[in-house]
């Protein structure tokens, strides 16, 4: 099972925390301001998920897409 999902809705990216060593990640990486989706889900512009995908494996954890 991966760490993080990221699904595309257009013009927004949603990653998604799947376990606790993702939610550990966002808390450390992400901005505490950043705007949530649901529970555990962040919104991310297109035109940043690249580096952030690229941080979060470049830390050993692994993102899958819906």
């Amino acid at each position: 099972m991966a760490d993080f999902t990221v699904t595309n809705h257009g013009s927004i990216r949603i990653l998604q925390a799947l376990t606790e060593a993702a939610e550990d990640w966002v808390d450390e990486h992400i901005p505490s301001d950043a705007q949530t989706w649901g529970r555990n889900g962040i919104v991310v512009e297109p035109r940043y998920i690249g580096n952030i995908i690229d941080g979060i494996e470049g830390d050993g954890l692994t993102v899958g897409a819906l």
